[in-house]
Protein backbone atom coordinates (compact mmCIF):
# COMPACT_ATOMS: atom_id res chain seq x y z
CA UNK A 1 0.00 0.00 0.00
CA UNK A 2 1.02 3.24 -1.30
CA UNK A 3 1.77 6.03 2.04
CA UNK A 4 0.68 9.51 0.63
CA UNK A 5 2.92 12.51 3.29
CA UNK A 6 1.18 16.15 2.90
CA UNK A 7 3.12 19.46 4.10
CA UNK A 8 0.69 20.00 6.91
CA UNK A 9 1.05 23.23 8.66
CA UNK A 10 0.05 23.53 12.73
CA UNK A 11 -1.26 27.16 12.68
CA UNK A 12 -2.62 29.82 15.51
CA UNK A 13 -6.01 31.85 14.69
CA UNK A 14 -8.37 33.87 15.56
CA UNK A 15 -10.70 31.32 15.36
CA UNK A 16 -13.00 29.45 18.32
CA UNK A 17 -10.74 26.62 18.55
CA UNK A 18 -7.45 28.68 18.29
CA UNK A 19 -4.96 25.83 16.61
CA UNK A 20 -5.38 23.61 13.44
CA UNK A 21 -3.61 22.22 11.24
CA UNK A 22 -4.09 22.95 7.61
CA UNK A 23 -2.49 20.72 5.25
CA UNK A 24 -1.59 21.28 1.40
CA UNK A 25 -3.45 19.34 -1.30
CA UNK A 26 -0.11 17.95 -3.38
CA UNK A 27 0.73 14.25 -2.01
CA UNK A 28 4.22 13.21 -2.04
CA UNK A 29 5.00 9.28 -2.21
CA UNK A 30 8.02 9.60 0.07
CA UNK A 31 8.51 11.76 3.45
CA UNK A 32 12.05 13.39 2.73
CA UNK A 33 10.50 14.46 -0.65
CA UNK A 34 7.50 16.05 1.02
CA UNK A 35 10.50 17.03 3.81
CA UNK A 36 12.57 18.69 0.94
CA UNK A 37 9.92 20.58 -0.56
CA UNK A 38 9.40 22.47 3.00
CA UNK A 39 12.91 23.28 3.97
CA UNK A 40 13.43 24.73 0.34
CA UNK A 41 9.59 26.72 0.29
CA UNK A 42 9.39 27.29 3.67
CA UNK A 43 8.57 31.21 3.44
CA UNK A 44 6.53 30.63 0.38
CA UNK A 45 4.43 28.20 2.38
CA UNK A 46 4.17 30.19 5.43
CA UNK A 47 2.97 33.46 3.10
CA UNK A 48 -0.19 31.08 1.26
CA UNK A 49 -1.13 30.26 4.70
CA UNK A 50 -1.36 34.37 6.03
CA UNK A 51 -3.13 34.63 2.91
CA UNK A 52 -5.38 32.10 2.79
CA UNK A 53 -6.61 32.96 6.52
CA UNK A 54 -6.64 37.20 6.52
CA UNK A 55 -7.28 38.77 9.51
CA UNK A 56 -7.64 34.96 11.27
CA UNK A 57 -4.49 34.66 10.76
CA UNK A 58 -1.85 35.21 14.16
CA UNK A 59 1.10 32.67 13.25
CA UNK A 60 2.47 29.07 11.41
CA UNK A 61 3.85 27.25 15.03
CA UNK A 62 5.03 24.48 12.82
CA UNK A 63 5.38 22.95 9.38
CA UNK A 64 5.45 18.63 8.92
CA UNK A 65 4.96 16.16 6.41
CA UNK A 66 2.27 13.93 7.64
CA UNK A 67 -0.38 11.54 6.73
CA UNK A 68 -3.75 12.82 6.20
CA UNK A 69 -4.90 10.21 8.65
CA UNK A 70 -2.53 11.65 11.02
CA UNK A 71 -3.78 15.32 10.79
CA UNK A 72 -7.14 14.16 11.05
CA UNK A 73 -5.95 12.88 14.48
CA UNK A 74 -4.14 15.56 15.83
CA UNK A 75 -6.78 18.09 14.52
CA UNK A 76 -9.56 15.87 16.37
CA UNK A 77 -7.16 16.23 19.61
CA UNK A 78 -7.04 20.17 19.56
CA UNK A 79 -11.33 20.06 19.23
CA UNK A 80 -11.90 20.18 15.73
CA UNK A 81 -14.58 17.77 14.29
CA UNK A 82 -13.00 14.87 11.70
CA UNK A 83 -13.46 15.45 8.02
CA UNK A 84 -12.41 17.71 6.08
CA UNK A 85 -13.97 20.64 3.76
CA UNK A 86 -11.51 21.46 0.70
CA UNK A 87 -11.43 24.76 -0.68
CA UNK A 88 -10.90 24.87 -4.20
CA UNK A 89 -12.20 28.63 -4.79
CA UNK A 90 -8.89 29.82 -3.56
CA UNK A 91 -6.18 29.10 -6.42
CA UNK A 92 -3.45 30.40 -4.63
CA UNK A 93 -3.46 28.12 -1.45
CA UNK A 94 -4.04 24.99 -2.08
CA UNK A 95 -5.20 23.55 0.93
CA UNK A 96 -7.90 21.54 2.74
CA UNK A 97 -9.07 22.15 6.33
CA UNK A 98 -9.12 18.63 8.25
Amino acid sequence: MLTLYFITILTLTTSDISEGWLQWTQPFNNKLKCEFVVEQERDQLINGVKGYLGNKFIEVKKIECMTHEEAVKRNHELGHSNGFEAKRDIPFAKFRII
